[in-house]
Parts: structure tokens; C-alpha cells; sequence
């Protein structure tokens, strides 16, 4: 913007060394530096442009004009004062003026002495927010033109995305699952008057295995499982299969002191805090009234959200069609919509690999060139993405009409 001077990177150096990823808990600020982050709280909530470093030195994106683009968010809460500065992808730092609400104020004696950092940071805020108090149109037009996409949020058809990056195509053979799915959807549920641990086992080992031989990337050999008894590949695969030591393996009430002991621990889980194999019995709560199965009777649900793992789902349940055993999976129409092509695909600077709903299949971050990519097809993924319009800033007095 006019008359509006870019902060340079090192001028913020200080405060760029204290990452999340080394200050969980965030770092409380000595007073010299508490003192200037209470006057930037009263200042401004919204972007800040950085001088990135040379284009040897750069860590991050710049923007056309060389510049890196952050955020900086201020807020108290009984007392309780803290700024974020993040750039929406991986860098985000945290200062406080105490450890956590309430607590007692101790400043980081090693990292919390950044007032002259922050002094260039309220400096070019003041700058900034009187700037825009005068003409708000013209820094909301600024920040519409000059944001970089990879900072930005949108959706874009899983279709299109294929088309112009074929790297990102989950599904090699799309039938193939499309047919899977299907058979898996027809077939009648497993079910039965009770639940005991050489059940669930049984079971269990069946996915496992399916799971590391049909791996993608690195299968394992049919052979490491070959005469290994289905107790033998569980208490060496499932995060808590030593716990049966000692237990009635046909016995339901070990069962359910097996899972009351050990549910809090992946014990569920195919593939760890990815993949979920439960037991459920039917009863009249809700959430599983409409599961075809009588009152009372165990079945079986596998479950999963991170999106990276929709191959491996679709392997399990084809051996589970193969052994004839229907369980519920109420991801199949997730599935489905990704063999066919037809949700989207978010795009967003922080992708959540646990996110999606009926019409975002997944997220992830904007491509950027590599091996895989050129930029042509990075510029063919911006021009057919539904962005989302950028918030627009407003002084306060304007909010308020």
C-alpha cells in the first residue's frame, strides 16, 4: 500500500525463532515486552507483510512482490493477555503474559526479552491501522489482489484436481472400488448373540492382514503370516493384544473387561488412530436403531476419516466380501463419491488430514512445484479452485453503524 513501509524479516528475527514447534505452551514475555504487546492489543487484528529474505534464505512463499505474509492476532480474558503471529501454514508464535489464565506471571528469562522486535512491529501496525482508518477500501483491495493463493481457502472439483494433477488420484482402478463398495453394501451384517475376544480376533487379524500385504507403498509378504494363529498376529500387531494374557478368549464377560481396560488405548484400531474396528451390540439408544440386525445382537462398524487410508479401507472390505462377513462402514459413501469424482477438494493453507464432510472429500494445501508438478499446473489449479472471498477489514466506528 502507499506510504506504508514493508517490515523487513530481520527486523522480526527475534520473534521468528519462537516457533510452536519449540514453545508449545507459548513464551511468556518479560515486561519490557509485555508493555508493547499491550499497546499492539489495542491496535490491530488482521495481516502483516514481511520483507522475506533473499530468495536463497526463504523458507515460505512470497508473494509477487517479494513479500511474506503473516498474521496477528491479539486478545485478553480476565487479565490474561496474548498475541499470535502465524503465516497460516507452519509457523506460528505464541506470546503471553503469563503460562496460562490465572496463573502466576514469570517471563521466559531465555526467550521472553523481544520488545525491540515488537517496537517495529507496533510501529508499522500504527502505520498501518491509521492507513486504514482513513481508507479502508483501498487495503481491503490490496489484500484481495496481492494475498497469495497459498494463503487462501477454496474448493475445487476432485475431477479437475485429477485432470490437472494426476498425482493426486487416490484410486488407480476407480471400478474396481466402485464394485467393491457395492458387493460390500449388499451384503447381509455378521451378527451374533454375543461378543468374546477369539471373535473380535478372528476378525481383526483378517483386516490386519489385508492391511500390510495389499499395502501400497511397502507390502509385507504373505508369508509373514502365513502359520500364525490369529492370536499370534494380535498380541504382536494390536497396540494392546499382550492384554489377553490371562483372559477366557470365548468368554464375553473377559471381553468387555479386555475392552473397558484398553478402549482408551487404540486397541480398536487396524491401523493405529487411522482405521477403527469395533464391536457393538444393538440396544435402543440412538445412533444405531436403524442397523438390521435384532435387538441385542453384536455386529461389527469399520471406520476411518484421515483420507490417506481410503485405499487400505477399500482393501478390507473387499476381504471381508470374500469371507462373506457384512459389517457397517458408513464411510462407503465416501468412498464412493471419491472413486466417482464427484465432491471436491478443499484447499487451504493449514489442511486438516481429519477434515471432510458429504461434499469435501479431504483438504489439502495449495500444490507447488516439484518433480510431480509444473508450474503451469499449479496456475491451471488456482484458475479452476472456488476461492473464497478474503475477510474485509473495517475501523471499528464503521462496524458499529
Amino acid at each position: 500500500m502507499k506510504h506504508i513501509p514493508v517490515l523487513r524479516y530481520n527486523d522480526l528475527r527475534d520473534l521468528m525463532y519462537l516457533t510452536h514447534e519449540h514453545h508449545l505452551n507459548g513464551v511468556v514475555v518479560d515486561d519490557a515486552a509485555l508493555e508493547v504487546m499491550l499497546r499492539i492489543e489495542k491496535t490491530m487484528q488482521r495481516l502483516v507483510e514481511l520483507k522475506a529474505p533473499g530468495k536463497r534464505n526463504r523458507m515460505e512463499t512470497a508473494d509477487a512482490n517479494g513479500n511474506y505474509w503473516y498474521q496477528v492476532f491479539t486478545a485478553n480474558y480476565k487479565g490474561f493477555h496474548y498475541m499470535i503471529i502465524r503465516n497460516r501454514q507452519w509457523r506460528y508464535i505464541d506470546l503471553r503474559s503469563a503460562s496460562y489464565i490465572g496463573g502466576e506471571r514469570r517471563p521466559d528469562v531465555w526467550h521472553g526479552n523481544v520488545s525491540k522486535s515488537l517496537l517495529k512491529l507496533e510501529k508499522h501496525i500504527t502505520v498501518l491501522v491509521d492507513s486504514i482508518c482513513e481508507n479502508a477500501d483501498e487495503y481491503n483491495a490490496y489484500v484481495e489482489k496481492s494475498l497469495p493463493y497459498s494463503k487462501r481457502d477454496g474448493i475445487i472439483k476432485r475431477a479437475d484436481l485429477n485432470r490437472i494433477c494426476p498425482v493426486y488420484r487416490m484410486f488407480n482402478n476407480p471400478a474396481r472400488v466402485v464394485d467393491i463398495v457395492k458387493k460390500s453394501n449388499s451384503l447381509p451384517l455378521w451378527s451374533a448373540d454375543k461378543m468374546t475376544l477369539r471373535i473380535y480376533i478372528h476378525i481383526w487379524r483378517i483386516l490386519y492382514e489385508a492391511y500390510r500385504t495389499q499395502d501400497r507403498y511397502r507390502p509385507e509378504p504373505k508369508s509373514d503370516f502365513a502359520n500364525k494363529s490369529d492370536e499370534e498376529v494380535f498380541v504382536r500387531y494390536n497396540s494392546k493384544g499382550r492384554e489377553i494374557k490371562g483372559l477366557d478368549l470365548d468368554s464375553e464377560q473377559d471381553y468387555q473387561k479386555w475392552y473397558d481396560d484398553n478402549s482408551s488405548y487404540h486397541c480398536m484400531d487396524v491401523a493405529y488412530a487411522r482405521i477403527h474396528l469395533h464391536a457393538r451390540r444393538k440396544t435402543n439408544r440412538w445412533g444405531n436403531e436403524n442397523v438390521p440386525v435384532a435387538d441385542g445382537q453384536w455386529y461389527f462398524s469399520l471406520g476411518f476419516c484421515v483420507y490417506g487410508y481410503s485405499n487400505d479401507v477399500v482393501n478390507m472390505l473387499e476381504i471381508l466380501c470374500d469371507e462373506g462377513i457384512g459389517v457397517v462402514c458408513d464411510e462407503t459413501a465416501r468412498l464412493l463419491r471419491i472413486a466417482e469424482e464427484t465432491d471436491y477438494v478443499g484447499i487451504t493453507p493449514g489442511a486438516n488430514k481429519y477434515s471432510y464432510d458429504e461434499k469435501v472429500g479431504n483438504e489439502i494445501t495449495l500444490p507447488c512445484v516439484d518433480e510431480d508438478i509444473t508450474a503451469q499446473q499449479v496456475a491451471d489449479v488456482i484458475d479452476a479452485t472456488e476461492w473464497e472471498p478474503v475477510r474485509k477489514v473495517k475501523p471499528i466506528n464503521e462496524q458499529r453503524q
